[in-house]
């Protein structure tokens, strides 16, 4: 199987994830999980697998590399494909826990959080 045919299977099985979320949602919520685990914003957060993903996409991205194709050739390559397949999908299926983590906290999306300040959203009791 030669690099091009191992890339399309890893970009075949991402799309054809299969979720509870579509995949579009997922890669969306992508940047949100990220901002609310590193604030501490989501209670629970698979921090392991959310930084694991980040750093394995951060290791895909830049120049230094365990293993260069400038050496190695196509493992080179082998090695860089393996990693941003378990990254990506460690990233979303983190996204999908968190996605079904946006429903059980309240503010946690950012919309009804300013950073230092309580914001209580109960109704108040009318006085008898």
């Amino acid at each position: 199987m030669g690099m091009r045919d191992r890339a399309e299977t890893i970009a075949g099985s991402v799309r054809s994830s299969q979720g509870r979320y579509p995949l579009s949602k997922r890669v969306l919520a992508v940047p949100a999980m990220v901002w609310a685990t590193l604030r501490g914003g989501w209670p629970g957060a698979p921090k392991a697998r959310v930084f694991g993903g980040i750093v394995g996409v951060a290791y895909v991205l830049l120049p230094i590399d365990l293993m260069p194709e400038i050496l190695l050739g196509p493992f080179g390559l082998g090695d860089d494909l393996a990693i941003a397949a378990v990254s990506v999908a460690a990233l979303l299926s983190a996204a999908e826990s968190y996605l079904d983590a946006k429903g059980s906290y309240p503010g946690l999306d950012g919309a009804d959080v300013v950073p230092g300040t309580v914001i209580n959203r109960q109704e108040e009791q009318p006085n008898p």
